[in-house]
């Protein structure tokens, strides 16, 4: 749901990622899955862990700037991975329907500002989706 939030006015409506989760397709469903599954390991790239929230309301915590980065990188590597392992492929322009994207073999520092905000907004949303789910973001250090 954040995510589409995020990409209102950028993605078309009927674009298969912009679709409510009863309505997207299954290798969206499981991308989303896999980038859930990815949240310890991406706080942990910065120090931070998850555990049940101490308090009623979850304490929210603010990433700096350099964190935001960090985890960004780590989600887009992650990214890199899992679309690879559902067979897509480096190509100029993308391709939903034949699974060709032109950022597979980009690294993050490469990427154009615009896509690594699509990585940015993912990590910013970590606090308040752990938070949806009774959970928050602590500082290990």
């Amino acid at each position: 749901a954040r995510y589409r939030v995020n990409q209102q006015g950028t993605k078309p409506p009927d674009d298969p990622a912009m679709q409510p989760w009863e309505q997207l397709p299954e290798p969206l469903r499981e991308s989303n899955r896999r980038q859930a599954e990815n949240i310890a390991a991406t706080l942990d790239s910065i120090g931070c862990g998850v555990r049940p929230a101490a308090h009623q309301a979850p304490v929210h915590l603010d990433f700096t700037a350099d964190e935001i980065e960090t985890m960004a990188a780590l989600a887009h590597d992650h990214w890199v991975e899992e679309r690879r392992n559902a067979g897509w492929v480096p190509g100029e322009v993308r391709d939903v329907a034949r699974k060709i994207t032109p950022y597979l073999e980009l690294p993050y520092n490469e990427l154009p500002e615009d896509v690594k905000e699509w990585d940015r907004q993912a990590v910013r949303a970590i606090p308040e989706a752990l938070a949806a789910a009774g959970l928050e973001v602590y500082r290990i250090k």
